[in-house]
């Protein structure tokens, strides 16, 4: 699960005129320069974001297909076919034409020989006046899901950006340890440190009590490295959450060695060593570890924002409420339900990206529902005429 983004153009497949964005996964080992990449990643998915947030609303339809590509491709083109005969109806005949335009660029984005790994991809794709295309890959998965609209549907895509954002992953053995940064679902920098050789003795046999206290040192050294590592790389990298992973014999030292300020950034363990050959396995347990704890973080903020409507303090609720605040410049987050009506949810999170506001969003909270499904907290409070 190693993967880049890097902008990509192809003049075969993207009508001369469109909007082109394509932002294209591929297989790299990381080298030097992959802190660089880590943070392209990042913020070549908030352009993306913010490019689509900007985009105008016109009577062209604008397709947004979300597709997960661990289907096989004759079954995506048939609930594909299927959605595209039924969503066709709803426009008129000038713009059905330009429904079909789209229709065909989506078909070729899918169509592509994605990199491997590469578990779904995001295709927009608009023709006529404004044209737009699209195409973004992810090796994390989403449900499947299309829509025609005015605008680029980008709720899915905020909502990926908010459930696999970036934290490090520790894999600690006895021989070797490994410190990855994961970045949407891809392994985008590592760093390795191994145990080292014992020193020459000019031929002569390590007796068993030396080889001991080499054995010892040797493990001291290996853990004072990796703290070192860690807290650079949290630093530098500006990360929030640690994933420890291997054997408690080598995970419980490292915590007991982290720095104070760093030891709250540590969400969730796994006591589980890698074979050695394969630890998908592993990613895939500290993924799901990363967003359990995203969870968790998001349902504590939707009990801050509870508190403060149970106080009257820095917060509001409802639709009309929460687009007057950021309108006004007062909202410091927006906290949306899932379960919000679709063309609500789309306008709030179009509003709070192009504001450059963090989005929670957050499933299952009756009061947020009983308010409308949509809260915001306030870097102020608002005085009413």
């Amino acid at each position: 699960m190693r993967g880049i983004v890097r902008c990509v153009e192809n003049e075969a497949k993207i009508p001369s005129g469109t909007v082109a964005f394509l932002g294209m996964l591929s297989f790299r080992m990381p080298t030097k320069s992959s802190h660089q990449t880590s943070v392209q990643l990042m913020q070549q998915l908030r352009r993306n974001i913010s490019s689509l947030a900007a985009q105008p609303a016109t009577d062209q339809p604008v397709l947004s297909a979300y597709v997960d590509l661990r289907k096989p491709m004759e079954e995506i083109l048939a609930e594909w076919q299927a959605w595209t005969i039924r969503a066709r109806q709803s426009w008129s005949a000038a713009q059905r034409v330009l429904f079909d335009e789209a229709k065909e660029q989506v078909v070729m984005a899918m169509r592509q020989e994605w990199p491997a790994g590469t578990q779904s991809v995001a295709i927009f794709a608009r023709a006529g006046d404004h044209p737009l295309l699209l195409t973004l890959p992810f090796e994390a998965s989403w449900e499947m899901r299309f829509e025609a609209s005015n605008r680029p549907v980008i709720f899915p895509l905020v909502q990926m950006r908010d459930r696999f954002h970036r934290f490090l992953l520790v894999i600690a053995t006895a021989e070797k340890s490994w410190i990855r940064e994961v970045a949407l679902g891809s392994v985008v920098q590592e760093t390795v440190i191994a145990r080292s050789e014992p020193a020459d003795r000019d031929g002569r046999t390590m007796t068993r009590e030396h080889m001991h206290h080499w054995q010892a040192e040797e493990s001291r050294r290996m853990v004072r490295e990796l703290v070192q590592v860690i807290g650079a790389m949290m630093t530098q990298r500006g990360l929030n959450h640690i994933v420890l992973a291997g054997h408690p014999r080598q995970i419980v030292p490292i915590k007991e060695h982290l720095p104070a300020n760093l030891l709250p950034r540590v969400v969730a363990e796994r006591f589980h060593a890698p074979n050695g050959h394969d630890d998908s396995a592993l990613m895939e347990e500290s993924l799901a570890a990363f967003v359990e704890a995203e969870q968790k973080e998001s349902r504590a903020t939707v009990e801050r924002l509870h508190e403060q409507i149970r106080r009257q303090g820095l917060a509001l609720v409802g639709m009309h409420s929460c687009r007057d605040a950021m309108l006004a410049g007062a909202v410091s987050q927006l906290v949306i339900a899932e379960e919000l009506p679709h063309q609500d949810r789309e306008e709030l999170t179009r509003m709070a990206v192009m504001h450059d506001l963090p989005i929670e969003v957050c499933e299952n909270d009756e009061l947020l529902l009983s308010h409308g499904g949509v809260g915001c907290l306030l870097r102020y409070r608002q005085e009413y005429d």
